[in-house]
């Protein structure tokens, strides 16, 4: 892999297959570099580190009246710990209504004052209040009302509500095997990766159409781990399917990544501009997020 950065540092638009750019994404100092990647004929700027916003305001001049930008930012991290609960750590929450930390207060505020200087025009949001909060701090000093929308809600994850893996494996063996192993199977009532990836598109596509109907050059959209997920793999090009893919795309909690849509459906791709770009908060609530689980 080392070898292989110091090649993609020589030039400046490399063409890799989806499987080695979820891993390179993420793991690639050489992505601080701004440097364009290809992916299933979709291009890909990867501009994290501290170059991002000095590139990033130089992308989005290019970009001009072409695209939609857009933002999307995962909620912080939560509170399974709060009375009347019985959530184990690193259980499987999904779509269930639990609360934010403290912490992951602190993040939603510090994903919304990295924002601070973007001409955000429109917001949307899942109805769960983790992330109607993260919205209403990015919306709080635009004078916007964040829009709900329910197709950005949150893996539904079943009878597997509240369980940890290995609770799961005693009460239901097999489960998990049959998830990971047949994309279609959903015997715990529950959804499939591919029925979440066509109702978070579902819902990503209204919001496109109202920022087109609207005039709208910038939206951002408040959500979850998977839902994001669903977003930034259809633009790599990862299928729904590939779940082990999909496991190697990490989006931090209150972490923003943006992508640009064309304004016009028929004229060029999407781009994805960064992934995971994570605010900073006080060292040791970092460490606190670093290992939060996404249920």
């Amino acid at each position: 892999l080392p070898s292989f950065l110091f090649l993609l540092m020589s030039v400046r638009r490399v063409c890799l297959p989806s499987c080695v750019l979820a891993i390179w994404m993420y793991a690639s100092p050489a992505a601080a570099f701004g440097y364009s990647v290809t992916s299933m004929g979709h291009r890909i700027s990867l501009l994290r580190g501290s170059s991002r916003p000095a590139a990033a305001a130089a992308q989005m001049m290019a970009a001009g009246d072409d695209v939609i930008r857009t933002f999307l930012v995962r909620h912080g991290a939560v509170d399974l710990t709060q009375p009347g609960m019985t959530f184990p750590k690193d259980c499987m929450y999904g779509g269930h209504n639990v609360p934010l930390s403290e912490l992951g207060k602190m993040e939603a505020q510090a994903a919304a004052e990295f924002l601070k200087d973007e001409a955000i025009d429109l917001i949307f949001c899942s109805p769960l209040d983790r992330a109607v909060y993260g919205a209403e701090r990015v919306a709080e000093k635009r004078g916007l009302t964040p829009i709900q929308d329910d197709g950005f809600r949150e893996v539904n994850r079943g009878r597997w509500l509240g369980m940890t893996r290995e609770q799961i494996r005693e009460k239901y063996p097999g489960d998990l095997e049959s998830f990971t192993e047949d994309p279609s199977w959903c015997g715990h009532g529950g959804e499939t990766y591919t029925q979440l990836f066509n109702r978070v598109l579902a819902a990503r596509d209204r919001a496109l159409d109202k920022a087109r109907d609207t005039g709208a050059k910038t939206i951002c959209i408040v959500s979850h781990m998977w839902v994001t997920k669903s977003m930034i793999t259809d633009v790599s090009g990862i299928k729904p399917t590939e779940q082990d893919k999909w496991s190697e795309l990490l989006v931090p909690t209150a972490s923003i990544s943006q992508i640009n849509y064309p304004r016009k459906e028929d004229n060029g791709e999407p781009e994805i501009v960064y992934v995971g770009e994570k605010p900073e908060v006080a060292q040791d609530a970092a460490a606190q997020s670093a290992s939060s689980w996404g249920g």
